[in-house]
C-alpha cells in the first residue's frame, strides 16, 4: 500500500512538471514565433519608408597614454573637410570636441592649425578640463597653400589614375590588383628660396606595384601639362625632376590641415593629431 501511494505521488508530480514546461515553452514560442509573411521574425519595414544609404561615421579615436600619464583626445570635428580652391581655404566656422586625460598634471592647453610645406597658420588657447566642447573659426585664407600637382603613369597595361601630390597614399603594400600609383614623395614642397637657381627642381618619385621600366609619366600644374626632367622608369617606381619655375616659387602643401591639441604639463608637451582634410572645388 505504501508502494503504491508513493508511485502515485511521483507520478502525480512528473505530470506537474511536464505541465509547467510545457506551458512555459509554448509562452516562449508564442514570443518568437515566425509568421508567414515574415519568415526572420522582424517587423517589417515599408520599402516607401526606408531609410536612405548613411555615410559610413567615422572611426572611432581613442586616446594614447604619453609621460606624465597625460593623454589629450580629439574626439572629433564638425564639418569634417575644408574647401580647398586655387590654392586657398575660405574661412570656415568649426565645432571641436576634445578630452584631457588627468587635467590636474597640465598647465596649459592650447590649439595649432598646421599645414605641411607652409608652417603654422592659427593657434589658439582652450580650457583645461577633463571634456570640452569649442566652437572656433578657422581663418587661413591669407596663406597660399600652392597649387594642385598630380601625375599619372602611361604603361603597356594602360594609363593610371591621376594621383595629387600630398594626398593619402594607398595602402602599402599595394594590393596585387591594383594597378594605380600608390605614392608620391616628397609628399610636400616648402616655398622655393633664392639659393634655387634656374634649372633647379624637386626630385620626385612616383610608386607603384605595377610600374615597369616601359612606363612614362606625365605631370600637371593646376591642370596645365608640364615636362618633368631627368626621368629614370625602374621597376615599381618612376624618378623624375619637377622644376621649381613649373612651381612659380609657390609651396604644395599635404591636401590636409593637421589640428593639433597640445598639452603642457610636468615633462615633455604632449599632442593628439586630428587631420582635417581638404576637398577640391
Amino acid at each position: 500500500m505504501l508502494n503504491f501511494k508513493c508511485r502515485a505521488c511521483c507520478t502525480l508530480f512528473a505530470a506537474a512538471i511536464f505541465f509547467t514546461s510545457g506551458c512555459r515553452k509554448g509562452a516562449e514560442s508564442s514570443t518568437t514565433a515566425e509568421s508567414p509573411a515574415n519568415p526572420t521574425g522582424q517587423t517589417a519595414t515599408p520599402i516607401a519608408n526606408a531609410p536612405a544609404p548613411t555615410v559610413p561615421a567615422p572611426a572611432a579615436r581613442h586616446h594614447r597614454m604619453f609621460m606624465a600619464g597625460i593623454s589629450p583626445l580629439i574626439v572629433s570635428m564638425s564639418p569634417e573637410t575644408i574647401p580647398f580652391r586655387d590654392g586657398h581655404v575660405p574661412a570656415v566656422r568649426y565645432s571641436l570636441t576634445y578630452e584631457i586625460d588627468h587635467p590636474e598634471k597640465v598647465t596649459k592647453a592650447y590649439i595649432s592649425i598646421y599645414a605641411r610645406g607652409v608652417g603654422e597658420v592659427q593657434r589658439f588657447e582652450v580650457d583645461v578640463q577633463p571634456r570640452g566642447q569649442i566652437e572656433f573659426l578657422l581663418d587661413a585664407s591669407s596663406f597660399d597653400m600652392g597649387p594642385t600637382v598630380r601625375f599619372r603613369a602611361h604603361c603597356a597595361f594602360g594609363t593610371t589614375d591621376w594621383f595629387t601630390m600630398g594626398g593619402e597614399s594607398q595602402v602599402f603594400p599595394q594590393p596585387p590588383s591594383s594597378q594605380e600609383i600608390g605614392n608620391v614623395t616628397p609628399a610636400f614642397v616648402e616655398p622655393a628660396t633664392g639659393l634655387q637657381h634656374d634649372g633647379a627642381g624637386v626630385p620626385i618619385r612616383i610608386w607603384g606595384a605595377h610600374l615597369t621600366r616601359e612606363c612614362t609619366p606625365e605631370a600637371q600644374v593646376d591642370g596645365t601639362t608640364v615636362e618633368l626632367h631627368n626621368v629614370v622608369a625602374l621597376e615599381r617606381q618612376i624618378q623624375a625632376l619637377l622644376s621649381y619655375s613649373d612651381l612659380q616659387g609657390r609651396p604644395v602643401v599635404l591636401r590636409h590641415f593637421e589640428v593639433q591639441l597640445v598639452v603642457n604639463g610636468r615633462g615633455m608637451p604632449a599632442a593628439d593629431v586630428y587631420n582635417l582634410n581638404f576637398v577640391e572645388e
